[in-house]
């Protein structure tokens, strides 16, 4: 028997209905260490992958899309995540929640977001790229720490296919150390410098006085009084003001908060679900 499932309105809707299958492709499965796919760990993904839905391509269950003579794509990625997910030892509750994550990520019931101040001094990547991530995030933000370098990476990776978009938010409880470092973000894109100066703020965490930053100033080759210019003047305190009110304006709380190609990303921040969602997202766009 197969149970198919679908989301409505948050509840999941189970049926049943008769249906031949055959194996996983256990080999197919992108973005898993095949090295810690055991017996146990097959046996247990099953059993999950007969109970959650495909969200996408396929109107029936994980295990039935994926048993299929050709199996779609958006089946092969959730079997990968669900094997993944059960390799970290999440229980069946875990499972489920992060998979309803990942829907709202790549399929919201609403429609993406547009932003009005992305800043080409801010971002990387081609213009034209067919994903594009924006973040909001804060140089004080000890998970933007983590996120944002992981970004960077991933663009290297993906070969010119998304563009990333950093969005000054300044987080309250940071203190007033926020807004100075967002302030000097602006003066250090002003020479064309953000990226280089976004790098070596994270590596000096700890370091981050107003003494710190001319330094890396210095450092980074900048000339130290255009930025000293531009870092206190109030162009640059209406810039990020501007930037911290559209984020406010589309429900960003806290950094750092992740929208991809306008969708609001709901699932977990490690490198290798990022990428795998990435990757999701340009197979969504070369469909269309």
């Amino acid at each position: 028997m197969r149970q198919i499932a679908w989301i409505i309105a948050g509840v999941w809707v189970l049926c049943s209905v008769a249906v031949e299958a055959g194996e996983i492709p256990w080999d197919r499965l992108p973005n898993v260490d095949q090295s810690k796919v055991t017996d146990a760990v097959r046996k247990r993904a099953e059993e999950v992958m007969k109970k959650e839905a495909c969200y996408y391509e396929c109107e029936d269950t994980v295990h039935n899309c994926l048993t299929k003579d050709q199996p779609v794509s958006t089946a092969l990625r959730l079997g990968g995540f669900i094997v993944r997910q059960v390799i970290r030892g999440k229980n069946d509750g875990q499972v489920r929640q992060e998979l309803t994550n990942r829907a709202r990520s790549v399929h919201p019931f609403g429609k993406p977001v547009s932003f009005k101040n992305l800043r080409k001094s801010l971002s990387l990547g081609p213009a034209d790229a067919p994903v594009r991530v924006v973040i909001y995030a804060d140089l004080d933000c000890p998970f933007c720490k983590v996120v944002s370098p992981l970004f960077k990476e991933l663009l290297a990776e993906l070969g010119g296919k998304v563009a990333y978009f950093y969005m000054l938010f300044p987080v309250k409880v940071h203190g007033d150390v926020a807004i100075a470092t967002s302030k000097a973000s602006v003066a250090a894109a002003d020479q064309s410098k953000f990226w280089e100066f976004h790098d070596i703020m994270y590596k000096n965490f700890e370091k981050h006085s107003d003494a710190d930053i001319q330094r890396y100033v210095e450092e980074l080759g900048m000339d130290k009084e255009r930025f000293h210019t531009v870092w206190r003047s109030p162009q640059a305190e209406k810039i990020v003001e501007d930037t911290k009110a559209e984020g406010l304006s589309l429900g960003v709380k806290s950094t750092p908060t992740i929208f991809i190609n306008g969708k609001l990303y709901h699932g977990e921040r490690s490198r290798i679900e990022l990428l795998d969602v990435l990757q999701e997202e340009l197979e969504l766009v070369e469909k269309k």
